[in-house]
C-alpha cells in the first residue's frame, strides 16, 4: 500500500486488528525484514510496517534529511490511516526513529519498544558515519554485506538460514547508495539523549548480548534514562534480534503488550 505524506510516497503494510503497533526497520533494510515476527505480533494488535524514506519501495527523496524527519514521516503515516495513538517499536535506525517520535509526541505513544538501538552513537559518530556514507557513494552497497553480516547475526546463523540471509542481503544491495549514505549521515548527527526524559510510557528495551553495533551499554543507558522501562539482554544474539530470533523477541513483545 502507498501513502503520500510530507511530499513523498511511503510504501507500507498493515495487518491484524486492535491497537496499532508500528515497527520501524533498520538502516538499508525495509519493512519486509519483519515478515517472520509478524505472526507473533498479529494476535496483539494491528501491525504497521513501512519502508522508510529512501529505503525499499518508498520514494528516494533528496538527501539531507534527519532522524527527526523519519519520526515526522511516521506521525503523518499514522494520521493518514485515521489513527492517533500507537505502540511504537524500532530496530536500530528504526529505534532511533522511535526515540525521536516518543520524545516529539509523548502523549501519542501507548508503549515504546526499542531493539538494538541507541539515543546517541557517541563521540566521533559524525566522522565515523561520514566515512560509511562516502564508502557507499564511491563503492556501492555490495561491500556493506561482508562488513555487516557478522555484526548483525550470530555465528552459525548464515549456515542455518541461508535463504533468509540471501533475502536480507538482497534487500540491502538492491537499495539506493545515495539514500543509504543520507541515512548514514542522519544517524551520525542523531542525538536523542535530551528527549529521553520526556518519555513516560512503558518501554521495553532489548539488545543482543553480543551486539557490536549498539552494544548492551547503550541499551543500559536507555534503561537508566527512560523511566518506566525494562531491559532484556538476549544471550547469543547480535544486532538483528527480531530477525534472527522472531519467536523469542516476539514472545517478549507479546508479554510487554499484554501489560499495557
Amino acid at each position: 500500500m502507498k501513502a503520500e505524506i510530507n511530499g513523498i510516497t511511503l510504501d507500507y503494510q498493515l495487518g491484524g486488528s486492535g491497537r496499532l503497533i508500528a515497527f520501524a526497520h533498520s538502516l538499508g533494510m525495509s519493512g519486509a525484514i519483519f515478515d517472520f515476527i509478524r505472526p507473533e505480533l498479529d494476535p496483539h494488535g494491528q501491525v504497521l510496517t513501512w519502508d522508510a524514506r529512501g529505503h525499499g519501495n518508498s520514494q528516494r527523496p533528496a538527501t539531507g534529511w534527519s532522524v527527526q524527519d523519519l519520526a515526522t514521516d511516521l506521525r503523518a503515516l499514522i494520521e493518514s490511516l485515521g489513527q492517533d495513538q500507537a505502540v511504537i517499536a524500532g530496530l536500530s535506525m528504526g529505534g532511533n526513529t522511535a526515540i525521536a517520535y516518543a520524545a516529539a509526541y509523548p502523549d501519542k505513544v501507548d508503549g515504546l519498544i526499542l531493539a538494538d538501538t541507541t539515543a546517541w552513537y557517541g563521540e566521533g559518530a559524525v566522522e565515523a558515519w561520514e566515512q560509511r556514507a562516502v564508502k557507499a557513494e564511491t563503492k556501492g552497497l555490495d561491500p556493506v554485506i561482508p562488513f555487516n553480516l557478522p555484526r548483525w547475526f550470530s555465528d552459525g546463523y548464515p549456515e542455518a538460514q541461508p535463504q533468509e540471509l540471501r533475502r536480507i542481503s538482497d534487500i540491502l544491495t538492491t537499495g539506493d547508495a545515495s539514500s543509504y549514505a543520507a541515512a548514514c549521515r542522519a544517524l551520525g548527527s542523531f542525538d536523542g539523549r535530551d528527549g529521553l526524559e520526556r518519555i513516560s510510557c512503558p518501554t521495553l528495551v532489548m539488545v543482543g548480548a553480543e551486539d557490536p553495533a549498539t552494544p548492551p551499554a547503550m541499551a543500559e543507558y536507555l534503561h537508566q534514562n527512560i523511566r518506566n522501562s525494562e531491559l532484556h539482554v538476549l544471550e547469543g544474539l547480535r544486532h538483528m534480534t527480531p530477525v534472527e530470533a522472531p519467536r523469542q523477541v516476539g514472545g517478549l513483545i507479546a508479554g510487554f503488550l499484554e501489560k499495557l
